[in-house]
């Protein structure tokens, strides 16, 4: 299924906005600094890893594989990503 917005340049957009939120908004701040953030996509969905890359900057820390197994019993490998308090 072909989403409307999909692939129309939001996604990266949407994800800056969140992060600023996330480390600039007083209320969360005030009780825990938020220095990075942390995240992880699987290695087959290279569509995020450029978007996370490419477009936010995030900087790919590592892979780890077979780290958990999906809903049909496979094991799965991902990418993980970092963002850090400009």
């Amino acid at each position: 299924m072909q989403f409307y917005y999909q692939n129309s340049g939001y996604g990266h957009k949407i994800i800056r906005m969140l992060f600023e939120f996330l480390f600039t908004d007083e209320s969360i701040n005030s009780k825990c600094s938020i220095e990075k953030i942390a995240w992880d996509t699987m290695l087959e969905n290279t569509g995020a890893q450029y978007v996370y890359e490419n477009k936010i900057g995030a900087l790919r820390v590592g892979v780890r594989k077979g780290c958990w197994k999906d809903q049909i019993g496979k094991w799965r490998t991902v990418v993980d990503y970092e963002i850090r308090k400009k």
